[in-house]
């Protein structure tokens, strides 16, 4: 009788490991026809022998007279020990709980001298099992002739397929239920099947693309992909606006859009308070949301947009100071009016820092709450005037700030009243 197993040997003389940790093994056990007596007459004894990638011509055990304990106290979980005579090794082994113990009902047939057909092949003949491959859990894919004509392993974790003009995505990927890491940059793909976001994908590599001929985002709302995804990299793909169902994304850690055509970027972005990488280089930016205060971000990177030049702003901020308070000022006119009791409601919520959920508030109230910008007081606003370019932007908690020295970046800035306290910050500027 033969099984796959794994095994560790132990010397109890000098207490060292022959294997150091659990290898893969072939264990057979049977009578050795071939052996021969004192006497030169061919005998049937009982041997052991352990297949190991180390020794694959097997180590032999005899075992007559010569087990000196067998340890089978977590035979249940499928784990049992040999103790050997000579030499004095302790054979420790793990397997499928039903095969070891048919191993060891199959050994104590024999030290019975009784027959068994586990028993009957000649142990001197035999081979270790052929230890069946691993899994591919990884596939590159650079050329269009390494595309696979049978399909793809399901068991992959890993999928690259880069610089090949695919121009579809198909269902057999958005099938592969343990891929964690998708890589299909510099490619032709114009549209993501909605498919995509059932997989619970880790890492998204989609840069250098076409996503933005269509801007066709309703993948991004897939419930699994929202709740996996950390690291996301739509760079170079003609993007013009920031996809909505984005700000959802509240696990996400890197997000990469460098080389598009934004113009904007939304205050709901103060939701994702678990980015900490933010790559915007080479957009039509003007200014950037003030939400970017609420956020921890160890990098951001705006060089290459389109923000105010230094040397512009220092040879008419004097002259152009009076018209900027009169635009700001005109705008908080338009502030004088009574709040509805639901914007109250979330304000309260808010500054509270009350639990809440869709089961428990009215779904109106879970978007402000989630996604509604906040004045410069802190109040959550809904609906009212929004301050482009309003304050010079300080972005006190991020760490590394990429952009242009000889620019300036400015804030767009809510108010949530007339009588704002952030007011006169914004005056002030």
């Amino acid at each position: 009788m033969k099984i796959l197993c794994e095994t560790q040997v132990q010397n109890r003389l000098t207490q060292s490991n022959k294997t150091p940790r659990m290898v893969k093994a072939t264990l057979a056990v049977g009578f050795n026809t071939s052996a021969k007596d004192n006497t030169g007459q061919c005998s049937k004894e009982l041997e052991i022998i352990l297949f190991t990638p180390q020794e694959k011509t097997g180590t032999r055990y005899k075992v007559k007279n010569n087990i000196e304990k067998m340890f089978t106290k977590f035979l249940k979980d499928g784990k049992a020990t040999i103790s050997f005579k000579q030499p004095a090794e302790n054979l420790m082994i793990k397997c499928d709980p039903i095969q070891l113990k048919g191993f060891l009902q199959t050994l104590k047939l024999g030290l019975e001298g009784k027959d068994s057909l586990n028993l009957r092949m000649n142990i001197a003949a035999a081979t270790p099992i052929p230890q069946k491959s691993q899994p591919q859990t990884k596939m590159n894919i650079t050329s269009r002739g390494d595309y696979p004509t049978k399909g793809f392993p399901r068991t992959l974790k890993s999928l690259t397929i880069t610089g090949i003009k695919l121009c579809k995505v198909t269902f057999e990927i958005c099938s592969l239920r343990n891929l964690t890491s998708l890589n299909l940059s510099y490619n032709t793909i114009e549209k993501i099947p909605n498919e995509l976001g059932r997989l619970t994908l880790t890492e998204l590599n989609l840069n250098n693309n076409n996503l933005g001929e269509h801007n066709a985002w309703q993948w991004l709302k897939g419930k699994n992909l929202q709740n996996s995804l950390k690291e996301l990299d739509m760079s170079a793909n003609k993007i013009e606006y920031f996809p909505p169902m984005l700000i959802k994304y509240e696990k996400l850690v890197t997000l990469k859009l460098n080389n598009n055509l934004l113009k904007r970027i939304p205050f709901g972005v103060r939701r994702m308070l678990n980015l900490r990488f933010i790559h915007l280089s080479t957009n039509k930016l003007e200014s950037l949301p003030a939400a970017f205060n609420n956020l921890r971000l160890d990098m951001l990177d705006v060089w290459g947009n389109n923000f105010q030049p230094q040397k512009e702003y220092d040879l008419t901020n004097a002259g152009n100071t009076t018209s900027s308070t009169t635009t700001t000022t005109s705008a908080i006119q338009n502030l004088h009016k009574v709040n509805p009791l639901w914007l109250l409601t979330a304000r309260s919520v808010s500054q509270h820092k009350l639990p809440y959920s869709a089961a428990t508030l009215p779904w109106i109230l879970v978007d402000i709450l989630t996604e509604a910008p906040k004045c410069a007081c802190g109040k959550l606003c809904f609906g009212d005037a929004i301050l482009e370019k309003a304050a010079l932007a300080t972005f006190e908690n991020v760490k590394n700030l990429v952009f242009s020295r000889d620019r300036l970046i400015y804030a767009d800035i809510v108010l949530c009243g007339a009588q704002c306290g952030g007011r006169k910050q914004i005056l002030a500027t």
